[in-house]
């Protein structure tokens, strides 16, 4: 059986191991925290009721149980309004 190799958290010189994306329990933000707070939370609520519907980029259908996320209609732009979309499909059309 293979055994799991413990990953050292993503903090400069922090000795605790990453329990969640490269992150120690002492580290890991609150979805508050990481700028995902009430307003994006009701919207994902919102759009969850929506699907199955086509993701906002790449226009194939997002099914209910698939991975996706509430994603901004204009980057960094919460008043332009949510739409669905794809992590990866989000993450290609970021602003960088």
């Amino acid at each position: 059986m293979p055994t799991v190799v413990p990953v050292a958290c993503s903090e400069p010189r922090c000795p605790g191991y990453a329990v969640h994306r490269g992150k120690c329990e002492r580290h890991r933000q609150t979805t508050t925290e990481r700028g995902y707070g009430g307003p994006h939370q009701q919207a994902r609520e919102s759009l969850g009721r929506t699907l199955p519907t086509p993701c906002g980029y790449c226009r194939v259908v997002v099914w209910r149980g698939e991975l996706w996320v509430a994603a901004h209609v204009i980057d960094g732009d919460p008043a332009a309004g949510w739409m669905v979309a794809h992590p990866i499909c989000n993450e290609r059309h970021k602003v960088r």
